[in-house]
């Protein structure tokens, strides 16, 4: 995947992130209201209304707020997943720069740095590269080697 691609599946997975962040929001206020609901409808029960009627509106509230809190563990587990996706994608962007960057350095194009910076600098793009490469892995596969 090209420097192009690879800011583009960024920018998608932030998208995508802001989407998960606004539907995590939508269902956090939907789980207050329907423990506020299952409130509403003891003191209804205790006060205004028949035990059987109570019950079944309180068996039908307690559905939606369980279904609720199912999505909201379903949108973290995505959220999650997307995160470690973005991760590893921000991780391949940089080992990509820092290939550009090893590159030029060994074909010795600037010569304003001098040969033991340049040496330097080699292994420490070196050292980068192969420890952002394992992280990418890592968050791609969600597993250390």
């Amino acid at each position: 995947m090209g420097t192009q691609g690879i800011e583009k599946s960024i920018a998608e997975l932030r998208f995508f992130l802001a989407a998960i962040k606004a539907k995590e929001d939508e269902l956090s206020g939907l789980i207050r209201q329907f423990k506020r609901q299952m409130q509403q409808a003891v003191t209804y029960a205790i006060r205004e209304s028949s035990l059987d009627t109570s019950l079944a509106a309180m068996s039908k509230v307690q559905e939606r707020l369980d279904e609720a809190v199912v999505t909201r563990g379903h949108l973290t587990v995505i959220r999650e997943r997307t995160e470690a996706d973005l991760q590893a994608l921000d991780l391949t962007r940089q080992v990509e720069k820092a290939k550009k960057e090893l590159a030029s350095l060994k074909e010795g194009q600037p010569a304003a740095i001098d040969a033991d910076k340049a040496d330097r600098k080699i292994e420490e793009l070196e050292r980068f590269i192969q420890e952002a490469s394992l992280r990418a892995g890592e968050a791609i596969t969600g597993k250390k080697p």
